[in-house]
C-alpha cells in the first residue's frame, strides 16, 4: 500500500534530479515538463503528498506528436485514476484508484485497458510514509520510507543540489515507483490521473505492512517500464520486484492529517514511550485487513475499494 508520498523539489528541482542519459548525445538531459490540463491545477512541493494532490510523473514522449519513446516527458498528474466511463465531476467518482494491485492489473476491467494500451508511468517522490498497529495497541505509528542516500544529508538544503550534463543529478535520490495512468475528458476538461502499483512486501517491508509499491531502483528498469513501443506489458510486468534498498525512520504523527504539509512531517523522531524501539512486529490477518484503513488512505467510509 502507498497512501502518502513526499516531494519537497520545485520543478526544476525534479528536471534536474530525472535527469536521464541521452542515447544520442551520451549526455544527460532534464525531461520537458508539461503542466497543460488538470483543471488549472499543477505540482506544488509538499511534505504530505495525500490522494487527489498533483504530482510529476514520468511518461515516454510518445504521447506527444513531436516525441518518441526515447525521449522521457514530466506530466504533473491527479493522484487516483478517474475511471473512463465516469461522467460527471471527476471527483465525485467515489472509487478508491490510489493504488492498483499487480496480482489484479491484468484481470481488472479498470486496469486492464489501460495496461494494454501502453498507459505505463512512473511516479516520482523523495519517500513515502506508512503505518504500523502493533498487536497490543490500536495507535499507528507513521514510517518514513526513502532510498539510502549514502553520505548525503537527507535534510540538507536541497538548493545546493547541482546538475551537470556530463555527470547528471547530485541531490537527493528519489524513489521511482511503477504506475499507470489514464486521461480523462469530460467536455471541456482533460485530467491525467494515475496509480501506483503495490505488490506483497518482503522481508525489508512486511514487518510494517504487508504490501508496498513496486519500486524501479536501475536504469534498465525505468527504460523498460517507460519503453511501451518495444517492451510489452508481460515483459514490463516482469521488471517489477520488491526492492531490498529502502531504508525509513520513525516520524511524528502530524502526518496523519493531510493538512500538514511542512517538513516536519518526514523529520526524523527518537522512539518514545508506547513506541516499539525494535522492528520485530508482525501484522496478524486481521490486522492485514485493518491497514486498509490505515490514514495514508485519505478516504472515508463512503468510498468504495477498487474491485474491477
Amino acid at each position: 500500500m502507498c497512501g502518502r508520498t513526499s516531494l519537497s523539489l520545485n520543478k526544476e528541482q525534479v528536471r534536474c534530479a530525472c535527469a536521464y542519459k541521452s542515447r544520442k548525445e551520451n549526455v544527460y538531459v532534464k525531461p520537458e515538463w508539461k503542466p497543460e490540463h488538470n483543471n488549472g491545477k499543477d505540482f506544488i512541493p509538499s511534505y504530505n503528498i495525500a490522494p487527489t494532490d498533483i504530482t510529476p510523473v514520468l511518461i515516454a514522449g510518445n504521447d506527444f506528436k513531436t516525441s518518441s519513446s526515447l525521449v522521457r516527458i514530466l506530466k504533473p498528474m491527479l493522484w487516483g485514476i478517474i475511471p473512463p466511463w465516469h461522467q460527471g465531476d471527476y471527483k465525485s467518482h467515489n472509487v478508491s484508484t490510489n493504488n492498483c494491485r499487480i496480482e489484479n492489473i491484468k484481470t481488472s476491467k479498470l486496469y486492464s485497458p489501460i495496461l494494454q494500451n501502453g498507459g505505463r508511468c512512473i511516479i516520482i517522490a523523495e519517500g513515502f510514509y506508512e503505518w504500523q498497529t502493533t498487536v497490543k495497541s490500536k495507535t499507528k505509528q507513521p514510517y518514513y520510507i526513502y532510498m539510502p542516500q549514502g553520505d548525503k544529508n537527507e535534510t540538507k538544503d536541497t538548493s545546493e543540489d547541482k546538475f551537470s550534463e556530463i555527470n547528471g543529478w547530485d541531490g537527493v535520490k528519489l524513489i521511482h515507483m511503477a504506475g499507470i495512468y489514464n486521461i480523462w475528458k469530460s467536455e471541456d476538461i482533460i485530467i491525467y490521473s494515475y496509480s501506483i502499483i503495490t505488490m506483497e512486501s518482503n522481508d525489508t517491508m512486511n514487518w510494517l505492512h504487508h504490501r508496498m509499491p513496486a519500486i524501479l531502483e536501475n536504469d534498465e528498469q525505468i527504460n523498460a517500464w517507460l519503453d511501451v513501443e518495444n517492451v510489452g506489458a508481460d515483459m514490463a510486468l516482469a521488471y517489477l520486484k520488491p526492492v531490498k534498498i529502502l531504508t525509513y525512520h520513525l516520524v511524528s504523527t502530524i502526518v496523519n492529517n493531510s493538512r500538514n504539509k511542512s517538513a516536519d512531517c518526514n523529520k526524523k523522531i527518537s522512539a518514545g514511550k508506547g513506541t516499539q524501539k525494535t522492528l520485530t512486529s508482525f501484522f496478524s490477518k486481521s490486522e492485514k485487513r485493518k491497514s486498509d484503513q490505515d490514514p495514508e488512505e485519505n478516504s472515508n467510509k463512503k468510498i468504495k475499494h477498487e474491485k474491477y
